[in-house]
């Protein structure tokens, strides 16, 4: 029987793998294209603007225009950046009073301070080493 469930597992993954290999497959293909079309736009714009100025100024006018392109995609990202790190001091800040509130529930007291804090851990403590010896003693009898 597990055998049998062996094998028709191993024939779902390899199913999936050949399907995940030719969506990779898929997917090399149609960057090459889009890569190529797009080094064909940037070509045929060359050529446009030399046809309306000097060969050097539509090279120039070409750099520019990813030069402004990449100095926004660098703001774009580092501003994206920043809105993540807010977000997750943010979450964090969450966290600790969700902890902060759990605590002040565990000991009773408003404060949170350095007592509650004790009380907190020494419960902890006790509470772990009461469910280690649960399991040290469940260990032995093996």
């Amino acid at each position: 029987m597990l055998s049998l469930l062996s094998s028709l597992l191993q024939n779902q993954v390899g199913a999936q793998v050949n399907r995940s290999l030719k969506g990779l497959g898929t997917l090399a293909v149609v960057a090459v294209f889009l890569l190529t079309a797009y080094v064909a736009a940037v070509v045929a714009l060359a050529l446009f603007l030399a046809e309306q100025m000097s060969p050097w100024a539509a090279t120039a006018f070409v750099a520019l225009g990813f030069a402004v392109m990449g100095g926004a995609l660098v703001l774009f990202l580092s501003l994206k950046a920043e809105a993540d790190e807010r977000a997750e001091a943010a979450a964090a800040k969450a966290r600790q009073d969700t902890q902060q509130q759990f605590l002040s529930a565990l000991t009773g007291s408003e404060g949170g301070g350095k007592q509650a804090m004790v009380i907190a851990a020494i419960a902890g403590l006790v509470l772990s080493s009461l469910l280690g010896k649960g399991e040290d003693d469940e260990e032995d009898e093996d």
